[in-house]
């Protein structure tokens, strides 16, 4: 961003004399009417450099950063509808009055931006960025989204922070709060995830000329002869997965690997293989599950072909100059000197974690929507050394998003006991039971399954322990934020048997409950659909995809 080289009495003034507020509500006005000719919300919107100088001079001269104030400003034009014809997006579901309460009292929250696309929001903007394109991880979030929403966060004093995220995946909240400078906490159960956060660890600190000279090695591997007697450590739902030569060329890799004399080479190596397992399998993450190529030899109801599978020979030494590539863009060390990461589940770490803490709570739990991670990365856990008594573990210690989860209720009870803290676990269970609108849902629910009408029986409890471990989550929250800290979280809505799931209301509902102030629902210009099972019967249901913004005054 340039500076204006005129320093005089109309320095970044518009040319043509006109002020800055003209200009803004120019600007504005122009995007309102781009709104109306379109007919829908408008993702993007060119900005010159002039009017940008302008905008960041309006922001610094109110106490904002530039990016809060063109939030403000396109919030302003994309919620310029008629009170009698919203966006569909924002309506309510008014089954019961309990509902219409729940939704009136939210909707004034309820703010569009359109700055947030689906693209932004998910891990398709991070396909092509240095070191987050190390591993598909499609839970991931963007580092663009995690740019914007902490321009949006931190104040104009640019004072430090400390941030948080409980469900840190990949670590895109971390990398980003350390590249600022601040200072970055993530908790983590998955392995993959664990996993992809050491290499960001282990790539700030490897010796690149030991790295480079360990690919030449491998560059004249010899990928026919593996270790005695390998086979990958499969487990039932992996099963042929890969072709023989594959497994071949994986045994050669990890015999290569024990000839490795330093452990940080070694071990970005070994991720290197974790990270491709997929490009060279018969399978493609879709969804709750691997889907599988016709060519594995299983019994498919459709035939499916997922184009190329790459050897595992030629995948690896691809992804292992990506790797080298983007260790000369190393940011001199601070996410390993910033940034601690707890391994575990955050429904157990969240409670022994001191009170007033974190300034910033940056997250994206798993949705209610059936995915199992355990399925999804099943290759990846199997590659890890998980069995199956592994995966019923980790399945069950994860947040409740399946149907094959118990509830954690007893447990999380005792663990409260435990620590001295029953009355807490207590306040969680009252949120938990107080919510109507929750519970009016369940009741639904429960009745559709003794009338045998489910698609699985399950659902009710997937439900119930879904949104009694987010309560307990969001009361932690509260606990562990200092006075004037913010959180800021990704979450969908779902649809079961017909019946919308308000997951931005429910849960911000417990917010306050908790203590927290809920400035905004941001919602996203283009909601998301519903499986052809529930619009074949029900008929189709736009949901809101959201950024929940709340506040510990």
């Amino acid at each position: 961003m340039k500076k204006p080289t005129d320093q005089g009495p109309h320095a970044g003034r518009p040319k043509g004399g006109r002020s800055r507020s003209q200009s803004l509500r120019e600007a504005r006005v122009s995007y309102r009417t781009g709104l109306k000719a379109e007919g829908k919300v408008v993702v993007s919107v060119p900005i010159s450099e002039e009017a940008n100088l302008l905008l960041k001079e309006s922001a610094e001269s109110v106490g904002k950063t530039a990016t809060a104030l063109m939030t403000q400003l396109l919030e302003e034009a994309a919620n310029q509808w008629s009170p009698s014809n919203p966006p569909a997006i924002l309506n309510g579901n008014f089954r019961s009055a309990e509902r219409e309460q729940l939704h009136k009292r939210f909707a004034a929250k309820l703010v569009i931006n359109p700055l947030l696309t689906r693209k932004m929001v998910s891990f398709q903007a991070s396909k092509a960025t240095a070191f987050y394109r190390w591993l598909k991880y499609k839970e991931a979030f963007s580092p663009e989204l995690v740019d914007y929403l902490y321009d949006l966060a931190q104040s104009s004093s640019r004072e430090a922070l400390h941030v948080l995220d409980p469900f840190a995946g990949t670590g895109t909240a971390l990398t980003r709060a350390c590249a600022r400078g601040w200072l970055a906490t993530g908790i983590e159960l998955m392995p993959v995830g664990t996993h992809a956060l050491k290499a960001r660890f282990v790539a700030d600190r490897v010796n690149v000329e030991q790295f480079e000279k360990s690919l030449r090695a491998l560059s004249r591997l010899d990928w026919e002869k593996g270790k005695n007697s390998y086979s990958f450590p499969h487990v039932r739902i992996t099963q042929g997965a890969f072709p023989s030569k594959t497994e071949r060329e994986i045994s050669a890799c990890l015999r290569f690997m024990e000839g490795i004399e330093d452990e940080d080479v070694r071990f970005l190596l070994w991720f290197g293989g974790l990270s491709v397992l997929e490009d060279v399998s018969y399978t493609r993450k879709e969804g709750q599950y691997l889907r599988w190529d016709y060519r594995s030899g299983r019994k498919l109801s459709k035939r499916f072909d997922k184009g190329e599978i790459l050897s595992f020979s030629g995948a690896l030494e691809q992804r292992l100059r990506t790797f080298y590539e983007d260790l000369f863009q190393r940011n001199g060390g601070m996410f390993s000197t910033r940034a601690k990461v707890i391994e575990g589940s955050c429904l157990f770490e969240l409670p022994k974690l001191a009170n007033d803490q974190f300034d910033l709570i940056l997250t994206s739990p798993p949705y209610c929507n059936r995915y199992d991670y355990t399925r999804t990365y099943a290759l990846e856990l199997a590659f890890c050394g998980y069995g199956e008594e592994d995966f019923r573990r980790l399945r069950q210690t994860l947040l409740s998003a399946t149907v094959e989860n118990k509830s954690k209720r007893d447990t999380l009870n005792g663990f409260y006991t435990n620590l001295g803290c029953s009355s807490r676990f207590a306040a969680i269970e009252s949120a938990f039971q107080q919510q109507n609108v929750l519970q009016a849902i369940l009741a639904v629910l429960r009745r559709a399954r003794d009338r045998d009408e489910l698609s699985n029986s399950n659902i009710p409890h997937l439900v119930e322990n879904y949104f009694l471990e987010m309560a307990q989550v969001i009361f932690e929250f509260a606990r562990v934020l200092r006075p004037g800290g913010q959180v800021l979280m990704v979450n969908d809505n779902v649809r079961y048997h017909g019946e919308e799931i308000p997951v931005d209301l429910i849960l911000s509902d417990f917010a306050e409950k908790a203590g927290l102030q809920v400035h905004k629902i941001w919602v996203l210009p283009r909601g998301k659909g519903n499986s052809s099972q529930q619009m074949g019967k029900w008929g189709r249901m736009e949901l809101r995809k959201c950024v929940y913004w709340w506040r510990k005054s």
